[in-house]
């Protein structure tokens, strides 16, 4: 039975991934910051933990709770949007999107390299985003947002050579526009399809050195 470990699995993309992994047999490990009122999420039977991904601290304690235990599937879902523009950026947000969508996914990476190198599968898949394409960018609006998935990517791509001489493969992923909190209603692809998509995606890539950015559907998205 394969491990996979899922961030941000209280709600939306993330709850329907835990769903969707464990319809399929998986051994699904959760996390959110608050479990005690993840009401849908303890539901679901999965085994779930407390993190908050921009506190070291709390991602070393995971750490220390799993210990050797090797993780076929490690998913960074957990994430934070915004559409402000340009003239609209607030600074301090502006960090915290930063430490949310770009720095807490490389560095649950590092923290369970060991485990996902342990592993028979060596996987791991961050949601990223189509804003994150710089060839598609054509507005400021979603600037924080942008920059941070854009950084993402770049961070996984000049990471993926040296995670496969492991044989860790890595994945940037664009979940569709979902309707979540953060997609908003009248976003046309509901979480449970996102998650379905992503499933196979991530379960049928395969073995890369380099990176791939790819959509809910299995298509490359442009860099």
């Amino acid at each position: 039975m394969p491990t996979t470990l899922i961030t941000g699995a209280n709600r939306g993309i993330g709850l329907e991934l835990v769903r969707k992994f464990l319809a399929e047999g998986h051994d699904v490990i959760a996390t959110a910051r608050e479990p005690d009122k993840a009401n849908e999420l303890n539901a679901t039977g999965a085994t779930i933990y407390p993190l908050e991904v921009t506190d070291a601290g709390s991602v070393a304690a995971l750490k220390a709770s799993l210990g050797d235990r090797p993780i076929d599937y490690l998913i960074n879902n957990a994430g934070i949007g915004s559409f402000a523009g340009f003239k609209d950026v607030d600074f301090d947000e502006f960090a915290h999107i930063l430490a949310v969508n770009t720095i807490a996914p490389v560095r649950m990476i590092d923290t369970f390299l060991d485990n996902v190198a342990a592993s028979d599968v060596k996987m791991a898949a961050s949601l990223s985003s189509m804003m994150g394409s710089i060839e598609n960018t054509t507005a400021s609006y979603g600037l924080m947002y942008r920059t941070s998935k854009a950084g993402l990517n770049m961070a996984l791509r000049a990471a993926a050579p040296e995670l496969a001489e492991k044989g860790i493969t890595l994945l940037a992923l664009h979940p569709g526009w979902v309707h979540t909190d953060m997609g908003g209603k009248q976003a046309p692809v509901s979480p449970a399809q996102s998650a379905a998509g992503l499933y196979k995606v991530i379960t049928t890539a395969g073995p890369s050195s380099e990176l791939r950015f790819l959509d809910f559907e299995g298509q490359t998205h442009p860099w």
